[in-house]
């Protein structure tokens, strides 16, 4: 097994280089998750309600066009990943993918919410529609790993700092649960906005999410600076297109405050209130200003642009491929690894079972509307977000692995509550999901900042750093996971005799089999799998003290091949 006993190893005096990272650096990579974050979440709480009750797919149809979307996605994960680590450009290996993906991922997302006609025959429109709907999925699925797989693989060739790496994932998942947050918001002023068409809410949402979206993938890849590699823009380059997008964004502001103001509104031809439109441009145009900024007030981090860091990307490049037989005898060997995925996959099969039946839990069995599961799925993302910064300071004393235990805690007791839930019972739903918001976060925050540490793991046993292989797998068995519950809780849904509906149609009342396994999926089914993950997390190895040792043993190692 690919695993090392802290107590078997010398432990020398000295101590790891530090290598710390700038705020832009740290605000520019934070901002590469918000396109995957925005159109995550809308797809988790949204895509299914959509298939089902505005495109009037069957339940186990619509669950088997998210099945097969993720199966296809987890195929594409190490294939993507393997092709990333193989890359060679002046740029880099990761940044590249970014580059050239960003613009297919917004496209194909805003072609997922569209309801094409093409038949009167409400069967063969049916499997049309699921074949469109199939398609297009699984081309996304290719540009979302495109974008986000290289971008998480960054996270260990900019810092090889503990602490500094856990720093570096809070500014990622503050800026993943923020979009997450205004994702939501955006919806509830779409659904608002056009209350009397649920096509167009869904259109619109689509669309906007979709330019949100690719804006911040640029932002990274220009800011962002490979480890041993050159800039995608040159100091000079930045300056000027720094001072353009800042000048673009503050005029896109503007316009947005204008149309909002009443005595301004006139002006433009607006409504002098706060409107989707009025809201979508001052977003736009905040984003295009920070990251105008960003490029303005950027420089190099040493530890990135140093010979040692050129030289170790030139031995890297010498660095045989892997067969895929051999990247699953590496993915397999490493134990902590094993632990890591199993991890992760049950925290995130929570996270999405509960997104993904939340409207129909709102809707169905607490009879309240549309908005109100926008508002709690805000409890949830917005308590995650502050709290974001609370765990991270507590893991830098106590460690990952007491935050993991101290989050999922909390987090089982609020979906023990859901399925207790009553209707009527409002204000303690907010209360349940602001409680679930404390684990939430841990569920961002410690299991891909334990990733690096296992990717260090595997260098110091093999010589070889390997992102791209166990940032691959992890998503691959993880989307595998995704795609079996998602597929069964669509043909629960459809077995307990749940009633879809189509667009402009009045949302039927469901029998009570179909509230029983509606509440079941969002209470029991996640709490096993967080239990699971607590069992999980109490067998993980790397602990802070054995992370040291192994990035003491890499160091000495290139003391010595160096000299």
């Amino acid at each position: 097994m690919s695993d090392i006993s802290p107590s078997d190893s010398y432990v020398p005096q000295a101590t790891p280089q530090p290598e710390k990272l700038s705020f832009s650096t740290k605000l520019a990579y934070g901002a590469g998750d918000m396109g995957p974050a925005i159109t995550a979440n809308i797809l988790v709480f949204f895509l299914l309600p959509f298939f089902t009750n505005v495109a009037g797919l069957p339940a186990g149809l619509a669950g088997s066009v998210l099945m097969i979307g993720k199966i296809s996605d987890a195929i594409n994960d190490p294939i993507i990943g393997v092709l990333s680590d193989r890359t060679r450009t002046r740029w880099g290996r990761r940044l590249p993918w970014m580059l050239f993906g960003a613009i297919p991922f917004g496209l194909l997302f805003g072609l997922q919410w569209i309801v094409p006609h093409f038949s009167n025959n409400d069967t063969v429109n049916n499997w049309l529609l699921f074949s469109y709907y199939v398609i297009i999925g699984i081309l996304f699925n290719i540009a979302y790993t495109t974008v986000n797989l290289p971008y998480a693989a960054l996270t260990p060739e900019l810092t090889q700092d503990y602490n500094e790496r856990t720093s570096l994932n809070s500014f990622r998942f503050s800026f993943s649960i923020g979009a997450s947050i205004l994702s939501l918001v955006l919806a509830g002023l779409s659904f608002s906005e056009y209350r009397d068409d649920p096509a167009k809410q869904y259109l619109v949402l689509g669309l906007l999410c979709s330019l949100l979206s690719v804006i911040p993938i640029f932002w990274s890849v220009f800011r962002i600076q490979e480890r041993g590699s050159q800039p995608i823009l040159a100091s000079r380059q930045k300056q000027i297109i720094g001072n353009i997008l800042s000048g673009i964004g503050t005029l896109s502001v503007c316009y947005g405050v204008i149309r909002i103001i009443p005595l301004t509104a006139n002006l433009v031809g607006a409504p002098g209130k706060f409107d989707l439109i009025s809201i979508a441009t001052i977003l736009i145009g905040l984003q295009i200003t920070l990251f105008g900024i960003t490029l303005l007030f950027s420089t190099p981090e040493p530890h990135l642009s140093s010979s040692d860091a050129a030289r170790e990307r030139s031995q890297s490049q010498n660095i045989p491929a892997l067969t895929f037989v051999e990247q699953l005898q590496v993915v397999f060997s490493n134990r902590p690894f094993l632990y890591l995925i199993g991890i992760y996959l049950c925290s995130w099969l929570a996270v999405q079972l509960t997104a993904s039946i939340l409207l129909y839990f709102v809707v169905s069995w607490m009879g309240l509307e549309n908005t109100d599961s926008t508002l709690v799925a805000l409890g949830v993302q917005g308590t995650a977000l502050v709290m974001l910064f609370f765990w991270r300071v507590v893991s830098e004393r106590v460690g990952k692995k007491a935050v993991y235990f101290m989050g999922m805690s909390l987090w089982i007791i609020a979906q023990v509550g859901l399925f207790l839930l009553q209707p009527g019972q409002t204000n303690l739903m907010y209360g349940l999901a602001i409680l679930a918001g404390f684990g939430v976060s841990v569920a961002y925050l410690i299991p891909w900042s334990m990733v690096p540490d296992v990717i260090e793991l595997d260098e110091l046993n093999t010589g070889q750093r390997r992102e791209g292989i166990f940032y691959g797998f992890m998503v691959l068995l993880q989307k595998f996971g995704l795609a079996l519950g998602l597929f069964l809780v669509g043909l629960a849904l459809e077995a307990a005799g749940f009633i879809e509906s189509a667009a402009g149609e009045v949302v039927p009342t469901q029998p009570d089999s179909a509230l029983l396994a509606i509440r079941i999926a969002i209470g029991p089914l996640p709490t096993l799998f967080l239990i699971a993950g607590l069992i999980l997390a109490y067998f993980y190895p790397i602990t802070r003290e054995f992370h040291a040792e192994i990035r003491l043993k890499l160091q000495e190692r290139k003391l010595s091949q160096d000299g």
